[in-house]
């Protein structure tokens, strides 16, 4: 693997920065649970990939999907792919490095004001791309548009991305869980951009 693997914890803890990481260059970042890396998922990771080599394409990511984690009902938010697969997915996709949370109550408290602010003095973003749908923050209390904003305020430029479509349709993590339930594996590889179950290579 030639991506870079960093705890957000231990960019909190030691104030590290992309320069360290990096060769001092600023990244190209977006940030999601990225549950399954479906098509609207790699749409995001293009944009990131496409500003390497002057800007170093980076991913703030979860180790395990929160909505699982504080949801009562595990099995609704079964994993789509398992971590080692996601990272191995990133990598395949060009992403440089990815920062992983850990996610806890004390990160869960933390307000998309001061996320947005983390994001920038730990990671040195030039450029993020989020989707329409995007939120963070204490009880989501950021969407897109006011990210958005944060970031650009502090001279990030930040793009915001339409879903990608499928019969009308955004495609998303959700609507795959429901194919797959239902049996309907083919409109689940349309989704995904692969069978399910398939590497990033193509292979189980």
């Amino acid at each position: 693997m030639l991506m870079r693997l960093v705890d957000w914890g231990d960019l909190e803890k030691e104030h590290s920065r992309v320069p360290e990481l990096a060769g001092n260059r600023q990244s190209a970042l977006t940030v999601g649970v990225f549950d399954g890396l479906h098509r609207g998922h790699r749409a995001l990771i293009k944009k990131i990939t496409q500003m390497a080599p002057k800007l170093v394409p980076a991913v703030v990511t979860f180790r395990e999907n929160p909505k699982r984690l504080i949801s009562s009902d595990h099995e609704q938010w079964r994993e789509l792919i398992n971590f080692e697969e996601k990272m191995d997915f990133l990598d395949t996709l060009g992403v440089a490095l990815c920062v992983i949370i850990d996610f806890s109550e004390d990160f869960s408290r933390i307000s998309g004001g001061a996320f947005v602010e983390s994001l920038c003095r730990f990671l040195r973003p030039a450029y993020m791309a989020v989707g329409v749908n995007f939120h963070c923050g204490y009880r989501r209390d950021t969407d897109a548009g006011a990210f958005k904003a944060l970031a650009e305020n502090r001279g990030v430029r930040v793009e915001i991305l339409d879903p990608v479509l499928e019969g009308g349709l955004p495609v998303s993590s959700s609507r795959i869980r429901q194919a797959l339930k239902a049996g309907r594996r083919d409109e689940a590889a349309l989704l995904l951009g692969r069978p399910p179950g398939t590497g990033p290579r193509g292979g189980a």
